[in-house]
């Protein structure tokens, strides 16, 4: 079953290209879909039916579990609990505040060590930590939840875990689909499947009905990810929610509860954020002026030396 509804190469379309010289050097290929605020799919390109691994595009999903399983958080510390964070001091201190409010420690976290994703904080750091892991906001929402609930903090990334079953029905909810398969990411969660489609009807369901959540990604986009991040780009120039997962997945959700969900097959993040607000221009969900700040921001220069020799190519 699970094979049989998982993407396969021709189930993606070509929308980006890189050309230099006049002649494409690389192509990315993808599949997209946009979800209507009633739940039905709007528009697609390639096979939005087909299963992929959302990875953290999921979070914000996770965080409504967190919510409802008693966590009580605003604004930046919220954000953080949503977050792919790149391990700067402020990111630091934010779960270190989370993790200190709900009488636990660094101890406590149990996803991978790992060096700082910002350049700046790799170069400050002397050693590896689970704080600096781009989960470790996350991991600390998981446990302040588990507190607030009266749940255990030693299992809490456990399949049975109340939390973790509580994460399930929020994502079956939202995307309005069974989990059909389940896996552990690369932070040690439980992760589980979603059609392209399903992912789309989630980020669109969230963004229109969380708006507490909403408002704390939006209004701390670098929290979401770091300063230059695509989704805190996406979010400052668009006013809407958005989020990375690994291995080329980009979500977009609008207040009137637009989703978009884009899962790129070479698991590449150069296109990913430029081709959802293509699709979503295309569709008149985003002014040409949005799509310019963001295309300018993210999109790759070409180079050959100083002088631009070709560009990047959306479809």
């Amino acid at each position: 079953m699970m094979d049989a509804l998982s993407a396969k190469p021709n189930d993606f379309v070509e929308a980006a290209l890189l050309v230099r010289a006049g002649m494409v050097e690389s192509r990315h290929r993808a599949i997209a879909a946009i979800v209507s605020p009633d739940g039905k799919l709007f528009a697609e390109l390639g096979a939005a039916k087909r299963l992929i691994y959302p990875r953290s595009a999921v979070k914000p999903l996770q965080a409504v579990a967190m919510k409802r399983a008693g966590l009580h958080l605003t604004g930046a510390e919220l954000a953080i609990s949503t977050a792919s964070h790149q391990g700067t001091p402020e990111h630091i201190r934010l779960v270190q505040s989370i993790l200190a409010n709900a009488g636990l420690t660094e101890s406590a976290l149990q996803c991978p060590l790992a060096w700082p994703g910002n350049p700046e904080a790799r170069s400050a750091a002397t050693a590896q930590s689970r704080i600096a892991f781009n989960c470790s906001g996350k991991h600390a929402g998981f446990l302040a939840a588990a507190v607030a609930a009266g749940w255990s903090t030693n299992d809490y990334l456990a399949a049975t875990h109340p939390l973790q079953q509580l994460i399930v029905e929020v994502l079956e909810e939202y995307s309005g689909e069974q989990i059909v398969n389940s896996t552990i990411d690369g932070c040690g969660a439980p992760l589980h499947t979603n059609t392209v489609e399903g992912l789309a009807r989630a980020i669109g369901k969230f963004a229109a009905t969380d708006r507490e959540l909403f408002d704390a990604m939006v209004g701390n986009a670098w929290v979401v990810g770091d300063q230059n991040s695509a989704d805190a780009v996406v979010m400052r120039a668009t006013g809407f929610v958005a989020k990375i997962g690994a291995e080329g997945v980009f979500v977009i959700g609008t207040p009137e509860g637009y989703g978009v969900a884009v899962k790129v097959a070479d698991g590449s993040h150069r296109a990913t954020a430029l081709i959802a607000l293509e699709f979503m221009r295309k569709h008149d969900l985003v002014s040409q002026s949005q799509f310019d700040a963001v295309f300018t921001e993210l999109a790759p220069k070409v180079l050959g030396g100083d002088e631009i020799v070709g560009e990047f190519v959306l479809l």
